[in-house]
């Protein structure tokens, strides 16, 4: 094609995908194309970015790539267009050795179009100082400092994983290593680094020879590369010297050629304690690292993941059966990993909630007992091969359900490491001969792998220990700081910061021409290839739901079995599993039983069962045999994030186990046996996490707005989330000392209200007409009910709300909390309840285009530096709208800059833009081909729709054409109904999360809003000899989650 050669194009074998990769001779830009039918169309452009200090410019410049281009020199248009191509935004990461700018669209159409405007951004940024002064760093009319990227790293600089990361890599790498860098950058670098530093960095690495465009979905390879060769090489070549010759005299490739590559080896194991910020001292974490093979040799990482797997992954492994399936556990997880490295990958061991006392020994017990294992111990190879079909279930699973990432990851290790004519690539997707080749090897095969890379080599140890402590000294030191430079700065240069601030701003946010915006077609949704599902259902008595009616209904109507005594419903896609989930309403579970349900949820998988023949089972042979058929476990209260009253239990496999799946549902609910011994190991697994679950500021802020919105007596999800938890887990803990029969029984009690045909739901999703009698499975397999039932109305979230979530109004908790630093809030006010209300599809389209990027809250909130990020949130579930503020130095003042925008919205003082809003339509049109881009979320689409919410099969699709026929005027009348009163204390409530140092400014901030602000502080859950807690949320699956549960939009630049 054109300038493009190709270097290399191979099937791949587990997958109806074709891989092929490219490369200009022109300009040396390398492309690599997964071609495979989708809905959805996505982009990886990858920088091999090399730094070899702590500026932090890899990731401060890829903040700066988004703020406008030589062609396109002004700020937001990259998304404005992009939401227009029928996507939700562009975003991006900076990692250790890379950093990748991503975009996905419905379709390709908008995808292409997108393609040079995007490249143009990467390759020729604008990066003016005014840009810098917004976005990376400036000093404002207090003397503070702010910034999105300073905001962004203050709040993480201080953060255990960061802390710990960071100390890994210094004792890791020696100074000639660019991975001993923090590539966001540390906070003193932050303050004195420029933006001519910044445009230094993007000269000498983001070349056209030193980036790779990583392109899948259904792509037609021959528009592709006309693009390319008409528009982006040509655009590219323009801005190269004349005569260059690619790559140029003295390139050398990042990390491979340079000084990173240098040798690298551990002279001696040695331990590090880095302290971290926590007014909770019982509980830290630990990080161990040992150098692995080199990234290139897949078979041998394939071995290592296994190995991780057989020492880690489930109750009976051997490293979890001795430090966290035990009365007082040492660790509640721990779980190895690698990273790609050039010469030797880093082979690290996370340890997670380890109590005090043992931080700084645990990691010599991990090696001890690593020894045994290699030692007397021996590899148990029925196990290992238990480990390793279940991994190559997962593979293919994954190359259904997250194809796209399965590819980047291939894909950007081979463009960082591998041999750039291309020939490397094809070995990085031949995982089934590497399984074949892996379960021919012997037991002393396993265990000489286990002493090569963990037993005989040396391993650095890195102990993460919280610090009340370091909290106090932290802020103590920053507001001296902050006042020292006041001092210096005095009044009048505090006064001209401000105005270069305010200059800045003005130079930052001028508009683009609108018919840059308007040229620019947008997506239609007609165009869009969904996923084919066709649903059939079996109705309980006095139902009425119509499924397709088709050739799935046919294959079912021939069984024998005409009705079954429970309601059961089919969606039938191409797929080489099949899921069955059992969804339990918990309305009738009594209010003192609620909380036992998350005693289940964390244990149903690893309890002892007997079955109705008598069979018994150990906690053991039950987690083995699940092991041997699954692909996936999954129970949570939930069903793609809504209906949250629901115990959803699930299990995925695949098709010829149906059956089995099945049966193993009816055994679990029916025949586990809740034993004292098992527990108390359960519940001491769950104390011991609650630490770590009460350290972070947006769970806890959202833990008490919803304590606020619903009623804790009504509510099952509410009575087992954190807030309940941090009480009826200890409690529980000391029962099951005093008087274990007491927590038996209720058990008991509380599962006995879920086994009744009137609340209970099935879904079968996969491939229907390849089992040969579903109906016929469930007569026989499920549970024995005698006879049929009327089945329950679906219990909603509305159904528990509270008196104050019928009508918010005045209350705001505030929670101050040492091991954060800024804030994070989330209020609610009433909205519109039901999925067929006739203004949710107005109310969707003033969310999408409240909260899109570079649209209104983003400029008025994150460009202003109030917050990393802030959201408008609709759930028609509970008839509730909220506003949530991300990462703020003050999440008060983002909510009052937020209420003013929108008041200056509802009333015209700040004009609805058009070209925003027909962006904001484009954007939902990918929102929604997103939820159903797999086989698998497409099939539980089907089911949430066409059943649960009761709105039709096609409801996304309806919705979509919806939305072009809603105007202006619809926009602003959902904005002053649903949307306003949120930031009214007379019509909302709210809760906010702050750092202590910051607790009084911005408590006193929502007083004068008129709230009626109550304090709250987080137990402190022990000292050294408390086994703590863990809120686990069962063992998880695949991730198809819906759009109505209102989580923060994504994070771009992190």
């Amino acid at each position: 094609y054109g300038n493009f050669k190709l270097l290399n194009s191979f099937p791949v074998e587990y997958a109806p995908i074709t891989v092929s990769k490219w490369r200009s001779q022109k300009t040396g830009l390398t492309v690599v194309v997964g071609s495979h039918a989708a809905p959805i169309t996505n982009g990886h452009f990858v920088i091999a970015s090399e730094i070899f200090d702590d500026t932090g410019r890899p990731h401060t410049l890829e903040h700066l790539v988004f703020l406008g281009s030589k062609s396109f020199p002004y700020k937001g248009v990259l998304d404005q267009l992009a939401n227009r191509a029928g996507s939700n935004g562009t975003n991006a990461w900076t990692a250790n050795d890379h950093t990748a700018y991503t975009i996905a669209t419905a379709g390709s159409e908008g995808f292409l179009r997108m393609l040079p405007v995007y490249i143009d951004h990467v390759l020729h940024p604008t990066i003016t100082d005014a840009g810098f002064v917004t976005e990376v760093h400036h000093i404002n009319g207090k003397g503070e400092d702010a910034g999105v990227v300073y905001s962004e790293m203050q709040a993480r600089e201080n953060q255990s994983g960061d802390l710990m990361a960071l100390e890994l890599q210094r004792s890791l790498y020696p100074p000639s290593s660019a991975y001993r860098s923090e590539t966001g950058g540390l906070l003193a670098n932050l303050r004195v680094l420029t933006a001519q530093q910044i445009r230094d960095y993007h000269a000498k690495y983001y070349v056209p020879h030193n980036l790779c465009l990583l392109i899948d979905g259904a792509v037609p390879l021959p528009v592709l590369f006309h693009i390319l060769n008409t528009e982006v090489d040509p655009m590219i070549f323009s801005h190269l010297p004349p005569n260059t010759s690619i790559p140029p005299p003295g390139w050398k490739r990042p990390f491979v050629e340079t000084s990173t590559a240098s040798e690298l080896s551990v002279p001696q194991s040695e331990t590090k304690v880095v302290e971290f910020m926590e007014e909770d001292e019982s509980m830290g974490e630990v990080s161990m690292v040992w150098l692995g093979p080199q990234p290139t040799d897949y078979r041998t990482n394939l071995a290592l993941k296994l190995l991780g797997s057989y020492l880690t992954d489930s109750a009976t492994s051997p490293l979890q059966k001795h430090f966290v399936e035990i009365p007082k556990p040492l660790c509640t997880g721990i779980d190895f990993y690698s990273e790609d490295r050039v010469n030797k990958n880093e082979l690290q061991c996370f340890i997670a909630d380890v109590p005090a006392k043992y931080l700084e020994s645990i990691g010599d017990m991990i090696n001890e007992k690593l020894r045994e294992i290699a030692g007397k111990e021996d590899i148990d190879m029925e196990r290992m091969g238990l480990v390793l079909r279940r991994d190559k279930r997962k593979l293919l699973n994954y190359m259904e359900t997250s194809v796209s990432s399965v590819l980047a990851n291939a894909v950007i290790g081979d463009f960082l490491y591998g041999e750039q004519t291309g020939g490397e690539l094809p070995r990085a997707f031949d995982d089934l001969k590497d399984y074949d080749a892996l379960s021919g090897w012997t037991s002393k095969d396993w265990t000489n792998l286990l002493k090569k890379y963990y037993v005989d080599p040396n391993c650095i140890t890195i102990v993460g220990k919280p610090s009340a402590a370091l909290s106090n000294k932290i802020e103590t030191d920053e507001k001296e700081r902050i006042a020292k430079r006041k001092k210096e700065l005095g009044e009048d240069k505090l006064k001209e910061l401000d105005r270069k601030l305010e200059e800045a701003k003005i130079e930052s946010d001028k508009q683009a021409p609108e018919d840059m915006i308007t040229s620019f077609p947008i997506t239609n949704p007609a165009g869009l290839t969904w996923v084919p599902v066709e649903t059939a259902i079996n109705n309980v008595q006095g139902q009425e739901v119509k499924g397709d009616q088709g050739v799935v209904q046919k294959h079912l109507d021939r069984s024998d079995i005409r009705r079954l005594r429970f309601q059961a419903h089919f969606a039938d896609v191409q797929s080489n599993f099949i899921s069955v989930a059992v969804l339990f309403d918990t309305k009738k579970v009594p209010a003192h039983l609620m909380a036992y349900l998350s005693i289940l949820q964390s244990s149903l998988f690893s309890l002892p069962l007997k079955r109705p023949d008598g069979t018994t089972l150990t906690h053991e042979e039950v987690v083995d045999q699940l092991n041997d058929f699954t692909v996936s476990q999954n129970i949570s209260f939930s069903y793609r994030s809504c209906f949250s009253e629901v115990l959803c239990i699930a299990l995925k496999v695949e098709k010829t186990d149906f059956e089995k799946a099945v049966t193993w549902i009816r055994d679990l609910v029916t025949g586990v046996m809740f034993t004292k011994d098992r527990l108390q190991v359960i519940v001491a697994k769950l104390l011991q996490e609650l630490p770590y679950s009460k350290r972070d500021g947006g769970t806890i802020s959202r833990a008490w707005a919803n304590r606020l919105v619903y009623d804790v007596e009504k509510s099952t999800s509410e009575a087992c989330g954190l807030l309940n938890s941090l009480n009826f887990v200890p409690q529980t803990a000391e029962l099951l000392e005093s008087n274990p029969d007491e927590v038996i029984a209720k058990m008991d009690e509380a599962r006995q209200y879920l086994l009744d045909p009137e609340i209970i739901r099935v879904s079968v999703t996969g491939d229907i007409l390849g089992v040969q009698d579903p109906i016929g499975v469930l007569w026989e397999s499920f549970l024995p009910f005698k006879e049929a039932s009327t089945l329950s109305p679906l219990s909603t979230a509305f159904d528990t709300l509270s008196d104050l979530g019928k009508s918010p109004a005045k209350k705001c908790v505030l929670v101050p909390m040492s091991a954060i630093e800024g804030s994070y809030s989330i209020h609610y006010a009433r909205g519109l309840h039901g999925w067929d209300h006739p203004d949710l599809p107005a109310l969707r389209l003033a969310s999408a285009t409240l909260n899109a990027s570079e649209s209104y809250l983003w400029k008025s909130i994150r460009g202003s530096g109030l917050a990393y990020g802030a959201n408008i949130e609709v759930d028609a579930e509970s008839g509730l709208t909220g506003f949530s503020v991300y990462r703020s130095p003050n999440a008060q003042i983002a909510y009052e800059a937020a209420g003013k925008l929108l008041r200056d919205l509802a009333d015209g003082t700040v004009e609805l833009d058009r070209n925003l809003v027909d962006g904001a339509r484009s954007l939902l049109t990918y929102e929604y081909a997103r939820k159903s881009e797999t086989v698998s979320s497409a099939a539980s689409t089907a089911y949430l729709n066409e059943v649960l919410k009761e709105v039709g099969k096609n409801n996304d699709q309806e919705m979509l054409k919806k939305l072009p026929r809603v105007t202006l005027d619809q926009i602003r009348n959902a904005i002053t109904t649903y949307i306003l009163p949120i930031f009214d204390s007379s019509t909302a409530v709210g809760a906010v999360s702050v750092s202590s140092g910051k607790a009084d400014e911005v408590e006193a901030g929502f007083k004068k809003l008129g709230f009626e602000v109550e304090r709250k502080e987080l137990p402190t859950l022990g000292g050294d000899d408390s086994e703590d807690d863990s809120m686990g949320s069962g063992s998880g699956s695949e991730s198809d989650d819906g759009m109505e549960s209102g989580a923060m939009g994504s994070e771009r630049g992190a």
